[in-house]
């Protein structure tokens, strides 16, 4: 079965398709062969042999040009260096403005093809076809591209919307469980942030999700989608209501930052949501119950929800002051007061916290999530 959605972003005319189908990889040619006959497919290294290969192959085969472009696997890739060299790969090719760059694989993937297409020419068409979970519900859908530099994560990049997003849950028989939760973790921010029904409906069928039952699967990644793209169509350059997304993101790229990503971004932001809900607790805006729920369903989707060691806390406040949300190098915290809601702020969507709070909540995450 084959669900779509349209994502119509409301500060343009622009709007682009996201096409939900299982096994529709390679039954994209009359879709591509509209916008252009040349075609760069970047990659990693892993993807390229599961999936990056054969798509090539498919697309030669009805007369298009198409090249394949490879880096190494991991978060480690997502580098300004890593995007010049692919740069110079698709020069060396004679590649021109009339190349569509195809990002075919999970977030670090997505995030560097799509900076690339919104930079190279000074821009050609993209289209993103995500292979994991997390590149499915997240990575993929509302225009964010960027890389990584040592001061944060994701601190250079634009906003660069696709022409079309792909999805083929099939792909994701290929990913190992542990990345399967990755994507899960981004799914309960969702419903955490605006849904609580959809929560609900993560908490009763985690077994089916874990298993990758078809039926769940397709479902879950249709209405996480549906949240993402409802949210980015208000506000697509993140001056408002796009923050909320990035609910448990501020403590964890923090960590995925000082760990060196030895954390998955799944893991991290898994944490992020757990402390940042305690600070809600502490400052009395969620209920002890609601915590409690929160706690649950992480632990209910296997999340180790623990640390490597222990972090000083003013290294980890130290790393924060560099997140998108800080003004004046001070971080600011997406407020959750129920389960699928979250405060406004005068439709800043986010606040200042005192510091002293601050540290109370990473000091209380360094004693009840660490091992050591």
């Amino acid at each position: 079965m084959t669900q779509k959605l349209i994502c119509k972003i409301s500060s343009t005319s622009q709007l682009y398709e996201i096409e939900i189908c299982s096994g529709g990889l390679n039954h994209q040619d009359r879709y591509l062969s509209s916008l252009s006959s040349r075609f760069a497919i970047i990659t990693d290294d892993k993807i390229a042999s599961l999936y990056g290969e054969t798509l090539r192959d498919t697309l030669s085969s009805y007369g298009l040009d198409v090249y394949l472009f490879t880096f190494p696997n991991g978060e480690q890739s997502k580098t300004r260096m890593t995007k010049e060299q692919l740069e110079n790969q698709l020069f060396e090719k004679g590649l021109g403005r009339d190349t569509c760059v195809i990002a075919l694989g999970g977030g670090v993937v997505t995030d560097i093809a799509g900076y690339i297409a919104a930079t190279y020419c000074r821009g050609v068409p993209l289209v993103m076809i995500p292979t994991s979970l997390l590149g499915m519900v997240d990575a993929s859908i509302g225009g964010k591209t960027g890389v990584n530099v040592p001061y944060g994560k994701n601190m250079l990049g634009c906003i660069y919307q696709p022409r079309k997003v792909l999805i083929d849950p099939s792909t994701l028989k290929s990913l190992p469980k542990k990345e399967v939760v990755n994507g899960v973790v981004e799914m309960i921010k969702h419903g955490l942030i605006a849904d609580c029904g959809f929560l609900e409906y993560l908490e009763t069928h985690s077994q089916q999700l874990l298993a990758l039952d078809s039926a769940v699967i397709e479902k879950v990644i249709y209405e996480s989608c549906r949240i993402k793209k409802e949210i980015v169509e208000q506000d697509e350059r993140e001056n408002g209501k796009r923050i909320l997304l990035n609910f448990g993101h501020t403590i964890g790229h923090a960590l995925e930052l000082i760990t060196d990503y030895s954390l998955s971004h799944g893991e991290a932001v898994a944490i992020g949501i757990l402390v940042e809900s305690y600070i809600s607790v502490q400052l009395g805006i969620l209920n002890q119950k609601s915590f409690d729920r929160i706690s649950r369903i992480l632990e209910q989707y296997t999340l180790p929800l623990c640390l490597p060691s222990r972090f000083p806390v003013q290294t980890i406040l130290d790393a924060m002051t560099m997140d998108k949300k800080s003004l004046k190098g001070q971080p600011r915290f997406v407020m959750i007061d129920a389960i699928g809601s979250c405060l406004a702020y005068d439709s800043a969507y986010c606040t200042h916290v005192e510091e002293s709070m601050i540290r109370k909540a990473l000091q209380w995450m360094n004693d009840a999530l660490c091992s050591h």
